[in-house]
């Protein structure tokens, strides 16, 4: 078996739906804020982004742990680049419809995607942790 059909597979067995899933719902912060949510009132900003990246975040531990996810530092990866992607194609659809809305220059796309791969592997670092400590204790 060469090391690309290997990969292949290993991709293939992944979570797609859970995967694309948590990266959709995370585009709940970017919505709300293109509705001016976060304009005023008591999720103005700063305090409403945070509190909708820390819910987030919530979640997706709570599913990595809860669905006992065998691979939880990649799901939550590709969770990050999903929303990522979901992200870019949301503010790239709105420029069509919004003189507001800037298109970001190619490196902040790419920061854009990199930076939430980051992010979700932090937290499947986290969850990979907690679903550790649920076998050891026998909790798992």
């Amino acid at each position: 078996m060469s090391v690309t059909h290997a990969r292949g597979g290993a991709l293939r067995a992944m979570p797609w739906a859970l995967i694309v899933t948590l990266g959709a719902g995370a585009l709940i912060r970017p919505v709300l804020s293109v509705l001016g949510v976060y304009e005023s009132g008591p999720l103005e900003k700063p305090v409403g982004p945070v509190l909708f990246t820390a819910l987030i975040a919530v979640v997706w531990l709570a599913a990595a742990v809860l669905l006992r996810v065998d691979k939880p530092v990649e799901v939550l990866t590709l969770a990050g680049v999903a929303y990522g992607v979901f992200a870019l194609v949301l503010n790239l659809t709105l420029n069509l419809f919004m003189d507001s809305a800037e298109v970001p220059p190619m490196p902040g796309m790419i920061g854009i995607l990199v930076f939430n791969a980051l992010e979700g592997a932090v937290l499947g670092l986290i969850a990979l942790g907690i679903l550790r400590l649920r076998e050891r204790s026998g909790g798992g």
